[in-house]
């Protein structure tokens, strides 16, 4: 497209389209995939398509696709003497003097449709250039870095600003992202979406609320009674006591896991509900609302006053935008967005804006350079996310597990003690003869030492707060609901 140097044509430097026709004859006046492979697709390789350009090529494949329909036209009719008209094509780089235009037109088309599919697929930057954007833009905040680390920066390899990464990212600030563009852009910078993570497992839940001291210690008195009283007592109904603690284990365990488990479900429906936002965009050049997870970068988003930022942008122009960045950085000075600004050493504008601020006041146009986990605030969560996983518990779960913890550790205390002075007691009855104490009898005495353990097992259930906890948990799951039923 444009002014291109051919080593086929008579002259340095002509249009590709007065290459491409014979002067009012309609028929190509050289080798036209030759042309083509050494000129158009060699500039492209240098640099993505400009819209002219694009226009250029679109023209170009009109006409291959006008002399291919003239083509097989004449060669259903049988019309001889056009087609021998039109097939002799003058060509330096036959062996011989003419070129079939069968040949060399289908040629074109070909290296025509490739270059439209390069074209569509291929941009100026990559995400992870774009998203280094939106961080040296974070981290350099002063006059002086500006000047010297992000401004040289733009400069050299995104094009001086928001119309050349728009160009590069092969839209247009008036037309936006065309329709058709929007899946490649999908594929190639990602999504508007952090994904959560996997929900875990009812199993894992249950297997986590087995773990509790006083559950093991339940389970541990369930096997000692149900020995005693099958092994040993061998009564009808020794079996009962061993498998009620056992029932009441399995219930408190299958309480709180299903219930953990409708809380975790309820948060994560209550979160992508509060995540997904209605933005406008400009999209074939009209104004669009839609959900903000179908934004894509080189979307050019319409922000106004009250609207949350849903991705990493780069302010359009002059406007007069005033971005809350509390949430990102704990800032309460509003910061105004624009083309870069600087009076006396101050920065008073910057043209950046983050995912996750609020726009305070103002209305202006953004091109979207960075969406989902690309972006700076989808960077720091992800970074959370981890770091999370190693404490996935709440403040107030914590609060409440220390408490229970220390609650515990008193009961357990008291009940050894009361189980060891049962024992005591019972070593000097033996040792003094007391009545049914002369000697050891297992119907009767292991029956005592079983309710000794039973005894302790029972202060120690009875001194720890089990309950609290759950009725938290109860009570926050009760309130998420009721929350999303009024939305």
């Amino acid at each position: 497209p444009g002014s291109l140097s051919s080593p086929l044509s008579s002259s340095a430097s002509r249009p590709l389209s007065a290459v491409f026709m014979a002067s009012g004859s309609g028929i190509p006046k050289l080798a036209l995939a030759e042309v083509v492979r050494q000129t158009v697709h060699e500039e492209m390789m240098k640099k993505p398509l400009t819209g002219s350009e694009r226009e250029e090529l679109i023209r170009l494949r009109k006409r291959v696709e006008y002399l291919e329909r003239r083509l097989n036209e004449a060669r259903t009719a049988g019309k001889s003497s056009f087609a021998r008209k039109t097939t002799s094509v003058d060509s330096p780089l036959s062996k011989r003097p003419h070129r079939r235009l069968s040949v060399a037109v289908p040629s074109l088309s070909g290296y025509l449709g490739s270059m439209d599919n390069m074209s569509a697929q291929t941009h100026a930057f990559t995400k992870d250039e774009l998203a280094r954007l939106v961080k040296m833009s974070f981290d350099n905040t002063t006059a002086e870095d500006i000047q010297s680390v992000v401004l040289p920066e733009i400069k050299q390899h995104f094009r001086g600003g928001a119309e050349g990464i728009a160009e590069g990212l092969g839209v247009t600030i008036e037309e936006g992202v065309p329709s058709k563009d929007v899946a490649q852009l999908k594929k190639q910078f990602g999504v508007n979406e952090i994904p959560m993570e996997p929900q875990t497992s009812i199993f894992v839940l249950m297997w986590d609320a087995l773990q509790d001291p006083t559950l093991l210690f339940l389970c541990f008195a369930a096997m000692v009674s149900l020995f005693i009283g099958v092994f040993v007592e061998q009564e009808p109904l020794g079996w009962l006591e061993g498998t009620a603690i056992l029932s009441a284990v399995v219930v408190v365990v299958l309480v709180g896991s299903v219930n953990d488990y409708q809380k975790e479900a309820q948060f994560r429906a209550l979160n992508a509900k509060k995540d997904d936002m209605t933005v406008v965009v400009v999209r074939d050049g009209a104004k669009k609302e839609m959900s903000c997870h179908e934004v894509v970068v080189g979307d050019v988003m319409i922000l106004s006053t009250g609207d949350i930022v849903t991705a990493d942008c780069y302010a359009i122009g002059t406007s007069d935008l005033s971005i809350n960045e509390k949430m990102l950085t704990g800032e309460t000075v509003n910061k105004r967005k624009g083309e870069y600004e600087m009076s006396g050493g101050r920065v008073l504008k910057t043209p950046i804006i983050f995912a996750g601020t609020f726009v305070q006041e103002g209305e202006g146009k953004v091109l979207v350079v960075a969406v989902g986990t690309n972006t700076y605030q989808g960077t720091m969560q992800q970074k959370m996310q981890e770091a999370d996983a190693e404490h996935s518990r709440s403040v107030l779960q914590q609060k409440l597990d220390n408490m229970t913890d220390l609650i515990t550790q008193g009961g357990a205390a008291f009940a050894a003690l009361t189980v060891t002075v049962l024992f005591v007691r019972m070593w000097f009855s033996f040792q003094a003869g007391q009545c049914c104490k002369e000697s050891w009898d297992n119907h009767v005495h292991w029956s005592e030492v079983l309710s000794f353990l039973i005894s302790g097992v029972t202060i120690f259930v009875v001194a720890v707060p089990e309950g609290l906890p759950l009725a938290v948990t109860i009570a926050l799951a009760f309130s998420v609901k009721k929350m999303l039923k009024d939305q």
